[in-house]
């Protein structure tokens, strides 16, 4: 049963994928990924999720001087891939809009949006691409990658637990899967520096995901 589990997640959360052997540079620099996303439709029967980012969450949170600061960001999309076969390595990636990050502070939202920091108006998305997938316990993996902000790509690691799934062990996949991940990472690593040291360097990310089969495997890119 938890080596069935374990398939369910061979690759996770994404929107535009490549091919199963694509490399990261492939990824990011879109070399032909409508393409080979349409070869892995045929290949996988069709086993590919979407996002629901009305039931999903993306927030990040920082220590400053006032308090932890947590921020949301409204505006994503996704889609990821089943593999059968037990894969452990597999690309994935997701796309955020930056302009739309959100918090309970009017003011703290417009500096986190500032130049200062995310610099929205020159920098309108974050994107994340996967390059592994390692299960270390029946529910718990890590994802590893690499994350673009700013235009800086540094290479992070996410765990990732599933949390929900309705699945029908004899032969089908589920219509339905929740996961929680998170990670840590540093700011100024992505040429985020204002104010530090007197707000963390550290900014703590979290997602909980909820993902639902796309029954009409028509990969039209957006």
């Amino acid at each position: 049963m938890f080596n069935k589990m374990k398939t369910l997640f061979a690759v996770l959360i994404i929107i535009i994928c490549s091919a199963a052997n694509a490399d990261y540079e492939g990824v990011v620099n879109g070399v032909d990924q409508q393409h080979a996303m349409q070869a892995m439709d045929m290949a996988l029967n069709g086993n590919v999720y979407e996002i629901q980012p009305e039931t999903s969450k993306m927030e990040f949170r920082v220590d400053s001087p006032i308090g932890d600061v947590w921020a949301s960001f409204q505006k994503f999309e996704g889609r990821f891939l089943i593999l059968s076969g037990g894969y452990d390595h597999a690309p994935a990636s997701i796309d955020i809009n930056a302009g739309s990050l959100d918090t309970d502070g009017g003011l703290i939202g417009a500096m986190l949006k500032s130049e200062s920091f995310f610099d929205v108006e020159n920098f309108p998305s974050m994107h994340f691409v996967g390059s592994s997938f390692k299960w270390y316990s029946a529910r718990r993996a890590v994802l590893k990658g690499y994350m673009t902000i700013k235009n800086i790509t540094r290479q992070v690691a996410f765990f990732v637990e599933l949390v929900d799934a309705d699945v029908d062990f004899a032969d089908r996949y589920s219509d339905r899967i929740t996961v929680t991940a998170s990670t840590t990472i540093r700011r100024s690593e992505f040429g985020i520096d204002s104010l530090l040291p007197a707000v963390s360097d550290n900014v703590n990310l979290f997602m909980s995901i909820d993902a639902r089969k796309k029954h009409d495997i028509s990969m039209s890119m957006r």
